[in-house]
């Protein structure tokens, strides 16, 4: 089973230590992911936190979920960066290791998100 799920996220499955560089990228793909939602959460809570008026204060759902976003970017450069300066990511994950794994990232990221924004304070600017 858990073969199955690393298999998934590596193209080159030819060396003997391929499942220690998928554990690895996908640790990699979860700590990016958990990482920037906790800057985003950051950077809105500052926002929030400095603004001079109420109406500042209050985001609408738009301004809400365009942040969620534009934090997917972050989030892909993180990873191609990592993905790019580490050999072993490069040679064995691959292009396609990369574009499932930072799929991945992407949907825990937004789970992250969602989540958060529903046990907060904030959840009215999501629904």
């Amino acid at each position: 089973m858990l073969q199955d799920i690393l298999r998934f996220f590596i193209d080159d499955i030819e060396p003997d230590d391929w499942e220690k560089t998928a554990m690895n990228w996908l640790i990699t793909a979860i700590v990016v992911a958990v990482l920037c939602a906790g800057l985003t959460f950051a950077y809105k809570g500052v926002r929030k936190a400095t603004a001079a008026r109420i109406e500042q204060k209050i985001w609408s759902r738009g301004q809400t979920w365009l942040s969620f976003f534009i934090g997917l970017f972050p989030v892909f450069f993180a990873l191609l960066i990592v993905w790019y300066l580490t050999r072993d990511f490069l040679n064995y994950i691959q292009v396609g290791g990369l574009l499932k794994g930072t799929l991945f990232a992407w949907f825990l990221y937004l789970f992250v998100m969602i989540f958060g924004h529903l046990v907060s304070p904030w959840r009215r600017e999501l629904i």
